[in-house]
């Protein structure tokens, strides 16, 4: 009796928290699928979902066992996810660096992989001193990477989630981001964006126009747009249904000025922004904050350049987004002050 009545009461709280948070979720993807909040309330939704999940499994000796074969099974394969992607990232790493320019970009994924293996060499050597100074930069390193991966995640599921959503996003135009020429050609990392944008165009029921951003950078012969508009009627665009922007130089300037072309030319939005898939989330937060009505799409990015342009977008947003830094800063900080207090007392 005892535990049958109170069973309703042990739900209750993860019950309201798992409908609450999922329909906050709901809500925020309604009102803005590019917003950085859906990943967090997404990632709050999961925990209570699983937490009401474990609540009610414990209750019947049948689920919870099921329960425990199900994290088992899921735990195993996280843990040997994670012990090979230090050694993936640094294999994809090198890889990136014999194929592209040798940058800190796009040696990300190889500083990724020799971080993650070297921590725990770091936090081996300064356990084994046994003194509050070690112990408290022990305690840091944990944190901060407990904090790193925390903001990781939330960065991966709001990317999953928009990329979901912008899918079946309606646009009167299709705004061509730039990505460089190579000796004055459209290289393969842009023709993906132009074919997409070609794509996306054939998808509508009536003909869009399609503008090519892009200005002339100091390595190139010509500017990035007419190069673009090119490309698209020789493969079979129409002349009149291409729009060159050819004056912009970063992607902020990309967005403002095609919108401006547009307006121009009497173009209402919404618009569709293509770039490259990697780089779409991010894009369509800064037609937010220009406010722009847009929403983004990506082209298929070789495999080997996408973890560290992953990584580059993430750091990106996190400087975009100063205070999801603070606040872990905030904690681990705390944490290392009470470390440090903890080991000195006397």
């Amino acid at each position: 009796m005892g535990p049958a009545t109170d069973f309703p009461v042990h739900v209750l709280s993860p019950l309201i928290g798992a409908l609450a948070v999922t329909g906050a979720l709901v809500w925020s993807l309604r009102r803005d699928p590019r917003s950085l909040r859906n990943g967090v309330l997404a990632v709050l939704a999961v925990h209570y979902l699983l937490g009401l999940v474990v609540l009610v499994a414990s209750r019947s000796p049948l689920l919870e066992g099921l329960t425990d074969a199900v994290t088992l099974v899921v735990g195993g394969v996280v843990a040997l996810g994670l012990l090979l992607l230090p050694l993936l990232l640094v294999v994809d790493g090198v890889l990136m660096l014999r194929r592209e320019s040798r940058s800190l970009g796009n040696a990300l994924s190889l500083l990724a992989g020799l971080s993650l293996l070297g921590l725990p060499v770091i936090l081996v050597l300064l356990l084994r001193h046994e003194n509050p100074v070690t112990g408290t930069l022990a305690v840091g390193l944990l944190a901060a990477q407990a904090c790193a991966g925390l903001l990781f995640l939330v960065f991966a599921v709001h990317t999953a989630l928009y990329s979901w959503t912008a899918r079946r996003a309606s646009g009167s135009a299709v705004i061509v981001l730039g990505a460089g020429l190579v000796r004055g050609q459209v290289p393969p990392l842009l023709a993906a964006r132009l074919r997409r944008a070609v794509t996306a165009v054939e998808e509508r029921a009536e003909p869009i126009p399609i503008v090519v951003s892009g200005g002339q950078g100091p390595d190139e012969p010509y500017p990035e747009g007419r190069v673009m508009g090119e490309w698209l009627r020789q493969h079979g665009v129409a002349a009149d249904g291409i729009l060159v922007e050819d004056r912009s130089r970063t992607t902020r300037e990309n967005l403002l000025y095609s919108a401006h072309l547009l307006e121009q030319h009497g173009v209402p939005a919404p618009y569709l922004v293509v770039t490259n898939d990697y780089h779409a989330p991010r894009a369509a937060m800064l037609a937010r904050v220009l406010g722009i009505d847009a929403q983004a799409i990506g082209a298929p990015t070789a495999r080997y350049y996408w973890p560290s342009a992953y990584l580059r977008e993430f750091v990106a947003v996190l400087v975009d987004h100063r205070s999801l830094v603070l606040l872990p800063g905030l904690a681990i900080g705390s944490m290392m002050l009470a470390t440090w207090l903890s080991l000195t007392a006397v």
